[in-house]
């Protein structure tokens, strides 16, 4: 009953409304009508004119209000005014002149053309027309002079591009009052644009003088408004944005933007590949195609961030039967959901398999058959991996184990173990278990002469706990943003980038070699940090805190990509090296493997950490007891770390 009556309220407002515009453009109509008749006797070359004042404003006040009443001009918004608005006046005055004209030479008068009264037709509409185009945007206007009066007090935002999405931006702030943004100025490289105003808003200059141009106008924002931008062009405009040291938002690409208008309501945070400070790789489709088209393929670990991407490239790729294997149910759920929903012609067969199970692998094996297998399942989570070191091993080693030696057994084709930058001379638990696994992938490879490969590379942007994602996560709830240390770095990239390598180990890997991405420098932590409370739209530590928390045990200041003793080769791809199989490392990993078995299935963790230590002593002694910093710098200390 109350949504009812509420819904009638607003029926009545709304008809009131109307009433009152209808109204207002009738007293127009006689408005128009008495100061074309003023002007036209004031002129004096009609002496005579009107034959018949009461008749001829009959004639064009009917068709005039006809007119405006048939384009429902009395039904556009006068707040949101524009040229479309201004068109359908221009229609309604046109029409209604040509029916009064031909009213006039039909029932008054046929040399009406010549008459007196066609003069004052032509004056009498031009006159209407400027006045119903006051009338339509007086709110506008009113509210434009509203925001500039109180523009002291509001937000004051550079828009960077001067082109269509940035000119849409700046006439929808100068409307809403409410926004709480002034625009003040635009950047554009356009020469063209140099010096001119859009939207009353001067160009001040090009995106390599943001800095200058933002100090200049005491600007508290910056609006990156170019979907058009490629991913270069982005990272320039970002860089320079970085040095203002203002919060940046940007608007969606152009693929993004769903009907091809944009708002400043759509502007958004910059995506978490946009901080990526090198050039991001271009994924060849057609290299997935031939490597995996009507092939059975297997990707365990399927549920997670990287397997869920990988099992979504290789389904695009037309396989004959695509197998995920998951010990998380609901990941494996959602995964296999996504698939089959996105990719409904390609066969899945999800299958919830713990790896450390050995008998459980083998019957997916005999059942399925696969002839391509990635092997993405593993614990990756540093902290956590150091309080359940055992479970590191039973996972990433035996689990590897398992699904190496299935796929040697089975004939698999091909096989790529997924693994990370911190398998290089590792300080954690579970870089040494990936390091193990990588070992364990090589020896089979060299020893049976099987095109098994690995692949190294460094954090994945927006993964599952990535440092990304977390910081992503924290700036959600308003901060902290929680920074191990100042001088941290980390080597990035994104998620289909970590997923093309993967496809290209297993397209160009002979067998034994270990692929190693081209990741760009190692990024900053604390840098980072900045950058995203800045790309988020805040300012880091005036609005957005940044907490140093201290190195947890087994993390390292500076990540490596490879050994000192590896040694880098070119491949085909420009972005792609590999490390060749080398006899580094004398031991027999199959022997241990077996050996950290059996010493697990006795549940003798104490033992096993023993054991280890005595298998690698150079993991051992470079162990450092990370202890809690008590005090750590000011922000304003660690400003020039780079």
């Amino acid at each position: 009953m109350q949504s009812r009556l509420q819904a009638g309220s607003m029926s009545v407002h709304i008809r009131l409304n109307w009433a009152a515009v209808i109204a207002a453009q009738f007293t127009l109509i006689m408005l128009s009508f008495a100061l074309s008749s003023r002007f036209l006797a004031s002129v004096g070359s009609f002496p005579e004119w009107p034959a018949s004042v009461k008749y001829v404003f009959g004639v064009v006040a009917t068709a005039q209000a006809a007119a405006l009443l048939l384009f429902g001009t009395y039904r556009r918004s006068f707040r949101y005014a524009g040229i479309r608005d201004l068109l359908a006046l221009a229609k309604s005055v046109g029409w209604s002149g040509l029916v009064a004209g031909g009213l006039q030479m039909i029932l008054h008068d046929l040399r009406f053309m010549g008459s007196p009264d066609f003069a004052f037709l032509l004056v009498d509409s031009t006159v209407l027309f400027f006045l119903l185009a006051a009338l339509q945007f007086s709110v506008r206007v009113a509210d434009v002079g509203k925001h500039r009066r109180r523009g002291q007090a509001t937000k004051r935002v550079l828009i960077v591009g001067a082109g269509d999405g940035g000119a849409s931006v700046a006439r929808e702030l100068l409307m809403d009052t409410r926004a709480g943004i002034t625009p003040v100025g635009f950047v554009d490289d356009d020469p063209a644009k140099q010096g001119n105003q859009i939207c009353g808003i001067p160009v001040l200059g090009e995106i390599k003088d943001l800095a200058r141009v933002a100090g200049k106008i005491k600007a508290s924002e910056i609006l990156v408004c170019i979907p058009s931008a490629d991913s270069a062009q982005m990272r320039r405009i970002l860089m320079a944005c970085r040095k203002c040291g203002i919060p940046i938002r940007t608007l969606p690409s152009v693929s993004e933007l769903l009907n091809g208008q944009v708002s400043w309501k759509d502007l958004r945070a910059i995506h978490v590949e946009d901080v990526l400070q090198r050039e991001t790789i271009q994924l060849d489709k057609g290299l997935a195609e031939a490597l995996i088209q009507d092939k059975v393929v297997l990707v365990t670990g399927a549920g997670g961030s990287i397997g869920s991407e990988l099992c979504r490239q290789v389904a695009a790729a037309r396989p004959r039967k695509l197998i995920l294997i998951d010990k998380s149910e609901n990941s494996l759920f959602y995964s296999h959901l996504g698939i089959s929903e996105k990719f409904p012609e390609v066969t899945t067969q999800p299958c919830l398999v713990d790896v450390t199970s050995a008998p459980s692998v083998r019957d997916v094996f005999l059942r399925e058959r696969p002839q391509i297998v990635f092997h993405a399942a593993a614990f990756k989570h540093v902290g956590m991996m150091e309080l359940h070191p055992h479970e590191a091993i039973r996972n990433n080693l035996i689990g590897t184990r398992n699904v190496a030696a299935t796929s040697a057994e089975f004939g698999v084709s091909h096989f790529v173990n997924i693994s990370t930058d911190k398998a290089v001379n590792p300080s954690s638990y579970m870089g040494l278990s990936k390091q193990m696994a990588e070992r364990t992938v090589r020896e089979m490879a060299v020893r049976r002469r099987l095109r098994f490969m690995n692949v190294r590379f460094g954090n994945v942007a927006g993964s599952t706990g990535s440092v990304l994602r977390l910081f992503s996560e924290q700036i959600a709830k308003g901060g902290p943003l929680r920074v191990t240390d100042p001088r941290a770095t980390r080597y990035f990239m994104s998620i289909p980038e970590a997923v093309y390598l993967i496809l290209c180990a297993a397209a160009l890997g002979q067998g034994g070699e270990t692929f190693i991405f081209d990741m760009g420098e190692p990024i900053n932590i604390y840098q980072l940090a900045r950058t995203m409370s800045l790309f988020s739209g805040f300012v880091p530590e005036e609005e957005l805190p940044i907490q140093f928390i201290g190195l947890r045990e087994g993390e390292k200041i500076h990540e490596e990509l490879r050994e000192d003793w590896e040694e880098m080769q070119p491949t085909a791809h420009p972005r792609l090296f590999t490390v060749a199989p080398q006899a580094h490392f004398r031991g027999d990993m199959g022997r241990m493997t077996q050996q950290m078995e059996q010493i697990l299935e006795r549940r003798d963790y104490a033992s096993l950490l023993e054991y280890i230590d005595a298998c690698f002593p150079k993991f051992a002694a470079g162990r450092i007891a990370v202890h809690e910093v008590e005090e750590y710098p000011t922000l304003k200390q660690v400003a020039g770390v780079a």
